[in-house]
């Protein structure tokens, strides 16, 4: 599962690596772009929009994934402590939190990547969006 997980990452930002070099391609001729070019552009950047939000479910998968893990540790915790280590239940609830805690400082770092991807997608939204208004303004002045 991991692996394949972490392979679903990587053509994620694959993904995203081509259609942002396309971009940069485009965008280092904006002042010279041809309507046609300026459309292409807009649909580059549709795809990175994409491609981000690919990549920003993966990190939220992971965090929910992380934030799961916390109750389920926490509880096999608990009961090792109660039953194998003859805890009090004040004492196995105060330690068990310590295993819960790892997986959600896990999780906040998978949570933090997924709202910097989802902000990524967001701007590429408006960069279309953008290039939209530009090939409306040429429509216009024609």
């Amino acid at each position: 599962m991991h692996d394949t997980d972490t392979q679903e990452y990587q053509r994620y930002v694959r993904m995203h690596e081509t259609y942002l070099k396309q971009a940069r391609e485009l965008e280092g001729r904006m002042e010279s772009l041809a309507p046609y070019e300026l459309a292409k552009l807009e649909y580059v950047y549709t795809k990175l929009e994409r491609a981000a939000w690919h990549i920003a479910g993966w990190y939220k998968k992971k965090a929910k994934y992380h934030e799961g893990m916390a109750e389920i540790v926490q509880g096999q915790a608990y009961k090792r402590m109660r039953e194998e280590e003859g805890k009090t239940a004040a004492d196995a609830q105060y330690y068990s939190r310590i295993a819960k805690g790892e997986q959600l400082k896990m999780a906040g770092g998978y949570e933090g990547d997924f709202v910097t991807w989802k902000g990524i997608a967001q701007t590429y939204e408006r960069a279309a969006n953008a290039i939209k208004d530009m090939l409306k303004a040429i429509s216009t002045e024609e």
